[in-house]
């Protein structure tokens, strides 16, 4: 069947994803040492566990409330309050999502009409320019710079802004860079947000993973930005839950009652078994966090010392997330071809700045939720595959 000018051309002209494309790739092969996908190596804690079979066995496997079981949004409530300073009623300001995106999709659906502005930053996760096309929304790039600490900085912020603006895009810890807002600039965000009524999404699926100096600062929690901040975390990254989809999104109970729409009519509500699930992850046992993200501070370590021992290659100390952007500027190569390139001859698989935008050219993310052995066997294969270039 000829389906030309039959189905929906937003979706149908939505970018794939050139993560998934390398992921989909390596995949495939033998003996390649995984720095593509970000996902932590870890598992999932036994005590999470332990609360999904339980809930499975009591035939805790119906519906839910469509915002999610109330036990979950309580402790949700109750630990954004006591380390996000974010004060928000569980029973009409938290709802819980299908994963992060889940968060991401419902809240930008809510908030912009078709030909709004939105502004991301450039490098950028991908999944935000394929939402926003989606919703004939036009995304406007504000770029990360390597010298900033890939911070987006307020005064490339304000000169974006024009009478269209609708929606700012705060993701800190970031993917892909690895930068971390400092209070500084976020405040000053907030600020201009404030002053001029603009909304801010901002994607806290990182926060715990925090490797540097640096704090992790919800911008929802400043001055004028309660009734302005739509805030998503996710489960996915600190308790290596990935699979399990869960997230929350955290707004004002006007904002709050639009997401939810979308949510019923995507989803209904987030797995059952996985909420009960979620609940001990929330009020369990904290150690489990502190070692993964002691393990990838010492990661960050080794690939950004090796890359930079490589003398063709330079990278900064990533202070969040789990990701280490990588300068390839020197090496005179697009990043594709530098990482079709490494693959094939390194056995080692990255993902290419240009995936995530412009800006990301000449770069490469390494992600090092890997083993210590295995990313020090990949900084050796790198060595070695960037004297032949």
């Amino acid at each position: 069947m000829d389906y030309k000018g039959k189905l929906n051309m937003n979706v149908m002209n939505a970018p794939m994803s050139g993560i998934r494309k390398i992921s989909d790739m390596v995949m495939q092969m033998k003996g390649v040492v995984r720095m593509d996908l970000g996902e932590p190596d870890f598992d999932v804690p036994e005590h999470i566990k332990e609360a999904a079979i339980k809930a499975i066995r009591d035939g805790f496997s119906h519906y839910t409330p469509g915002p999610g079981i109330m036990e979950l949004r309580k402790a949700a409530a109750a630990k954004f309050k006591a380390e996000n300073g974010l004060d928000y009623d569980p029973e009409t300001e938290i709802t819980v999502t299908q994963g992060g995106i889940g968060a991401i999709f419902s809240a930008l659906q809510t908030l912009v009409n078709p030909g709004d502005e939105v502004i991301v930053s450039d490098p950028v996760w991908p999944v935000y320019l394929g939402v926003l096309g989606i919703l004939e929304a036009k995304p406007v790039l504000v770029t990360l710079k390597e010298k900033d600490g890939f911070n987006m900085m307020p005064e490339d912020v304000k000169a974006k802004i024009t009478s269209k603006t609708k929606v700012i895009v705060i993701n800190s810890p970031n993917n892909p860079t690895g930068g971390v807002m400092t209070e500084e600039n976020l405040k000053a965000i907030a600020k201009i947000a404030a002053e001029k009524g603009i909304f801010v999404l901002s994607d806290e699926s990182y926060e715990k993973l925090i490797l540097g100096k640096r704090k992790h600062l919800s911008i929802g929690s400043l001055p004028g930005m309660r009734d302005l901040t739509v805030s998503q975390f996710t489960l996915s990254k600190t308790y290596a839950m990935t699979g399990w989809r869960i997230g929350f999104a955290v707004a004002p109970k006007e904002i709050s009652a639009g997401l939810r729409k979308v949510s019923l009519y995507t989803i209904t509500h987030a797995n059952s078994v996985a909420q009960k699930a979620a609940v001990a992850a929330l009020t369990g046992p904290q150690d489990c966090v502190t070692k993964m993200v002691e393990a990838f501070r010492g990661r960050a370590k080794i690939i950004t010392d090796g890359l930079n021992a490589t003398g063709k290659i330079s990278c900064i100390q990533p202070e969040g997330a789990f990701y280490a952007f990588a300068n390839i500027s020197k090496l005179n190569m697009k990043s594709e071809d530098f990482v079709l390139k490494m693959i094939k001859e390194a056995g080692v698989s990255a993902v290419n700045g240009s995936s995530f935008g412009e800006s990301g050219e000449g770069f490469v993310r390494f992600c090092f939720a890997n083993s210590d052995e295995n990313i020090k066997e990949a900084v050796k294969r790198i060595s070695g595959f960037v004297k032949t270039l």
